[in-house]
């Protein structure tokens, strides 16, 4: 009779388990495998009881992620002319899109450390107004790019965050409607801001964004009445993105 009893137990045991495999197969990751978004539940057996509480699904951010962003910029120019022996402050204004690029790693629950970066089409542009440079010098930022670590605190799905990094673009200047030529630069400066990022639907999120970038100066000579003329960027960039999460 004992025996019986314990085949039994070993038997339903045995049936159990089998039942819950078939109904939520447990499949085990590689190494280099990085977490699902949201953690698998665990399927009680058809003889358990229901929990107390309903299992929460919380968000893992860990993992690469590729998108799409768009904004637009206001600031303005710093301009010191030689010949003139003037200096004045010009606006700049226009819109940017581009590509972003990211890699964010939970650390431990609700921090997050990532690294993002991004380049993008940019038409920024401006006037300045010297003398020597009439009817005036157009300056134009034609391409904008930024490398910069975000730190974050999720609240699941919501992550706002700080960021901040360097900041590299193109700059050029030249007489509005003169055939001289445009001077050009490359210029590496820095960035800082702060947004915030919200899953959307399974492996996309949206997100909102403001960043200050400094480029610093460059100088245009002949392409500006001789010169030299010296400029420094400013921006104030507020932009949307979309993001789509990889390793899902």
């Amino acid at each position: 009779m004992k025996a019986l009893l314990i085949a039994s137990v070993a038997l339903i045991a045995a049936a159990n388990a089998a039942l819950a495999a078939e109904i939520e197969p447990v499949v085990t990751p590689g190494p280099f495998a990085p977490p699902p978004a949201f953690p698998a539940t665990v399927s009680p057996g058809p003889f358990s009881p229901p929990p107390a509480f309903p299992v929460v699904k919380v968000y893992d951010w860990t993992g690469f992620y590729l998108g799409l962003n768009a904004g637009g910029a206001i600031g303005n120019t710093d301009w010191n002319s030689v010949p003139d022996l003037r200096t004045g402050k010009s606006n700049l204004s226009g819109a940017l899109a581009g590509g972003t690029a990211g890699y964010n790693l939970q650390t431990g629950e609700p921090y997050v450390l990532g690294l993002e970066a991004d380049l993008g089409w940019s038409g920024i542009k401006g006037t300045a107004p010297p003398a020597s440079c009439a009817p005036g010098c157009e300056i134009k930022v034609p391409w904008l790019a930024t490398a910069r670590l975000r730190f974050g605190y999720a609240f699941d799905g919501i992550m706002p965050y700080v960021t901040g990094g360097a900041a590299i673009g193109g700059m050029n200047a030249n007489i509005v409607g003169a055939p001289l030529g445009t001077q050009a630069a490359s210029n590496i400066g820095w960035t800082a801001g702060a947004g915030v990022e919200f899953v959307l639907w399974g492996p996309l999120r949206g997100k909102v964004e403001y960043l200050h970038v400094d480029l610093n100066g460059f100088s245009c000579n002949a392409q500006c009445g001789g010169g030299p003329i010296s400029f420094n960027f400013n921006e104030n960039i507020i932009r949307a993105g979309l993001n789509y999460r990889f390793w899902n």
